[in-house]
């Protein structure tokens, strides 16, 4: 069988590339890095609820790695919730530093460490940011490799894909994706989410809006537009 460590965050784009690879038959190892950011118990909290909802065989119990940032960014919004993006914020001002860096290579040793030959992540069409291009994607995987003296494959199987087309992919799987129970935002209130923050105010598509949707609809679906 098939195996892919699933980077996992609980929002929309990683939990239908985890439901994307239990419909192909993958056994799925997800796996998620707690690093004290202030979102983190609100992103668990779904995330297990979604996990759970799935109810496939192939789907392996949650990794949570405990990778502390705190004593390099303490004073940063993502950190302490203060001054965090609004929904009119620029979609650059949510980047996080060194933060698909440390996911890899975390991910990378568990996955090398547990016969897991595939390490995933859901970065779509657009994403500007440096460490969601595919060089570096292919350099970290060298660099995992070389470590570990592994054979790892560093994968993003949604780069070319809008968050539409994702969309179109979760509205195959019907009532098999929990699409409602999805979750991402910057400052929730206890698990509930602000619907104020930059997350808030690009919220998922729901079934609705992906099924009758114009092509300019999905035009501005893409990463990085509202």
């Amino acid at each position: 069988m098939k195996k892919v460590c699933v980077l996992a965050s609980g929002g929309f784009d990683s939990s239908a590339l985890i439901a994307d690879y239990l419909d192909r038959g993958w056994e799925v190892h997800p796996f998620y890095a707690r690093s004290g950011f202030y979102w983190e118990k609100a992103e668990l909290f779904w995330l297990r609820k979604f996990l759970l909802r799935l109810k496939s065989k192939k789907l392996k119990p949650l990794t949570v790695a405990d990778v502390p940032m705190k004593w390099i960014m303490k004073d940063h919004w993502s950190m302490n919730g203060k001054g965090s993006p609004s929904s009119r914020a620029a979609w650059d001002s949510v980047y996080l530093p060194g933060r698909n860096l440390i996911l890899l290579s975390q991910a990378g040793v568990y996955a090398a460490t547990h016969g897991v030959p595939v390490v995933a992540l859901g970065v779509l069409k657009g994403n500007p940011f440096a460490d969601s291009r595919p060089k570096f994607l292919a350099d970290m995987q060298s660099a995992i490799n070389d470590a570990l003296r592994a054979r790892l494959k560093v994968v993003a199987p949604y780069t070319k894909r809008s968050k539409h087309q994702v969309g179109a992919i979760v509205a195959k799987l019907a009532k098999r994706f929990p699409l409602e129970l999805t979750f991402s935002c910057l400052h929730p209130r206890g698990v509930k989410p602000c619907g104020k923050c930059s997350k808030c105010g690009r919220p998922a598509p729901s079934s609705s809006v992906l099924s009758s949707s114009t092509s300019a609809d999905r035009r501005d679906m893409e990463w990085g537009r509202k």
